[in-house]
């Protein structure tokens, strides 16, 4: 296995089109008056007022009148969080200009998709990436039998590092789903590798935050509250490139990436942050990395 990261690239409003509108609430009007916690959008962001008799005050320069809530539906799968969700039913499609060159992608913390349809089209080459890719549910085990009757679970996560880099392409994104669907996190970027290959050992659990509480006689109480998944491993790396590591890992401190530890095993990769590294320069051509990484919090 070779470790993979994909640092997100910014995705603003501008640069996205798409069939999921920004019609769940009304937008923001100069001269309409606004009642205490009535909600608006201005600037691709959800707005809640605070007063009463709001009248011609602009939500981004008047805080005492208005509270940001979030983003928009259409641009909550860009937010970078996978605890807020763009929603919709049975299809939708967008379209995304990075204005940059991408060749890594994932959709984070969705359900009820069926398929995912990825397009890469240039002005100038035409369309240079055309793959569908079907999300169905899947078992628990291998085998003819866990195929059959056993249990299944929905896929959660996908992504596909096989993207052309086209510094003006443009990438289509064309979803059927359930007729309730939800995608966490749509993320592009530029993919990484970090060294020759991880270790044998990986470990994987969770940071869980949930709360044990006991009365005075003695009853407990389990207060379920969100976690964090955490995996620790070895990389072997080249002292050819110690500089090139040392510096990936640089500068991605404090930023939320997409970690892929195997294309085979779903549930080895994460999206979140690193807590720390450690790089051992231990033999003559070959040194390895310690790496902590925790992923996002989830509910």
């Amino acid at each position: 296995m070779t470790l993979t990261v994909v640092k997100p690239s910014l995705i603003t409003p501008a640069m996205v089109n798409s069939s999921v509108l920004e019609d769940e609430y009304p937008p923001w009007e100069l001269a309409a008056t606004y009642t205490e916690d009535a909600r608006v959008i201005f600037d691709h962001r959800v707005w809640q007022s605070l007063q009463a008799a709001n009248t011609g005050k602009q939500p981004d320069s008047n805080a005492p009148w208005w509270v940001e809530v979030g983003p928009t539906n259409r641009m909550k799968a860009f937010d970078l969080s996978h605890t807020t969700q763009t929603r919709f039913a049975h299809t939708a499609w967008f379209e995304i200009n990075t204005g940059r060159a991408v060749n890594g992608i994932a959709l984070l913390a969705f359900d009820g998709l069926r398929s995912v349809r990825v397009r890469v089209i240039d002005p100038g080459y035409g369309t240079v990436y055309d793959k569908t890719t079907m999300l169905w549910t899947h078992p628990d085990q291998s085998g003819w039998y866990p195929w059959t009757f056993g249990e299944r679970h929905e896929r959660s996560n996908f992504f596909a590092l096989d993207l052309p880099s086209y510094p003006t392409a443009k990438v289509q994104l064309d979803f059927e789903a359930a007729s309730d669907a939800g995608i966490g996190v749509i993320l592009l970027g530029q993919q990484k590798q970090i060294g020759l290959g991880v270790l044998a050992g990986v470990r994987m659990g969770i940071v869980d935050y949930s709360r044990k509480t006991t009365n005075e006689w003695g009853d407990v109480t389990l207060q379920k509250r969100g976690f964090s998944r955490t995996r620790t491993l070895d990389v072997l790396i080249s002292n050819d490139e110690l500089d090139n590591v040392d510096r990936i890992l640089s500068d991605l401190r404090a930023t939320p990436a997409f970690w892929v530890l195997s294309d085979r095993r779903e549930r080895l990769n994460v999206y979140g942050k690193y807590n720390g590294y450690d790089l051992g320069v231990q033999y003559a051509r070959n040194s390895e990395l310690s790496l902590q990484l925790e992923g996002l919090l989830e509910s």
